[in-house]
C-alpha cells in the first residue's frame, strides 16, 4: 500500500535478477537514492520521480511477483526484466543474449493470476520490439526463443529438459512467466532480456558464470538497457 514513506516512482522500472548487475545498473543509471524492498533494494531518483527505477536482486517466481505487486501499487506500469538463463537448445550457447518470445509456465505463482500450469504467457509486443530494434552496440546480437520458467532449480532433469524442449522451449529460468502473469492480470506491460549463463542441452550441466563471453554479454546488456530506456 501507499503511505507517507512511499517513494515517488515513475511508470517504468527495471528488475535485475542479479545483485551485481543491479548495482552496476544503478551506478550507470545514476540512481543515488535507494532503500530496502523486502530482500531487494529499490534504486530511484527522489528529485526526478519520472525517471525509471530499478530493483534487484530477485530470485524465484513468488518473490518476483511480490516485488512487482509493490511496484505497481507505487505507480509503475512498465517493466523491463533482466535475468540469467540456462540453454536447453544446442543453437543457444553461453554468452548469447535472448529476447523471449513467450514463456511456458512451470511455476506455481501464475495459477494465482488465472493462468494455467503448462500454458503460455506473452511479453508486451511493443516493449519487446523496442528491445530488439532499439539503439545498440553493433557487436550485440540477439536470439529469440521460448522460455521455460520453473520453481525447481535442482529439478531440471533430463526428462524435464526433453519435455520442455519438445514444447518449443529454448532456455530455462525462474521468474519470467510469473512476471508476465502478474503484468497481464494488472494490464501492465512487461518484457525481458536474458543472458545465457549455463548450458543443459547435453544433459550434463555446463556452468559458464565466469566465461569471458558471459561477462561481455552482461556488460552489453547493461549498455543496451541504458540505450532503450528513453524509448519506453
Amino acid at each position: 500500500v501507499r503511505n507517507a514513506r512511499t517513494p515517488a516512482l515513475g511508470r517504468v522500472a527495471v528488475l535485475a535478477a542479479s545483485d551485481l548487475d543491479a548495482k552496476r545498473l544503478a551506478e550507470r543509471m545514476q540512481l543515488t537514492d535507494h532503500r530496502p524492498l523486502y530482500l531487494s533494494r529499490l534504486y530511484y531518483d527522489s528529485r526526478q520521480s519520472r525517471r525509471p527505477a530499478l530493483v534487484g536482486p530477485l530470485i524465484g517466481a513468488p518473490y518476483a511477483a511480490m516485488v512487482l505487486e509493490v511496484l505497481r501499487a507505487w505507480g509503475v506500469r512498465k517493466i523491463l526484466f533482466y535475468g540469467w538463463c540456462g540453454s536447453i537448445a544446442p543453437d543457444i550457447r553461453i554468452g548469447d543474449v535472448v529476447i523471449p518470445t513467450d514463456a511456458l509456465i512451470d511455476e506455481g505463482t501464475s495459477g494465482h493470476y488465472q493462468q494455467e500450469h503448462g500454458g503460455l504467457v506473452h511479453p508486451d509486443p511493443t516493449l519487446s520490439d523496442v528491445l530488439r530494434a532499439g539503439p545498440t552496440d553493433r557487436s550485440l546480437t540477439f536470439k529469440t526463443g521460448r522460455v521455460w520458467t520453473t520453481d525447481g532449480i535442482f529439478r531440471e532433469t533430463p526428462g524435464k529438459i526433453t519435455e520442455y524442449r519438445g514444447k518449443g522451449a529454448h532456455v530455462v529460468e525462474m521468474e519470467f512467466s510469473a512476471l508476465l502473469s502478474v503484468a497481464a492480470w494488472h494490464a501492465m506491460a512487461a518484457a525481458g532480456i536474458l543472458a545465457v549463463s549455463d548450458e543443459l542441452f547435453t544433459m550434463t550441466w555446463q556452468p559458464g558464470f565466469k566465461h569471458p563471453s558471459f561477462v561481455v554479454a552482461r556488460d552489453q546488456i547493461i549498455e543496451h538497457i541504458l540505450a532503450v530506456l528513453p524509448l519506453i
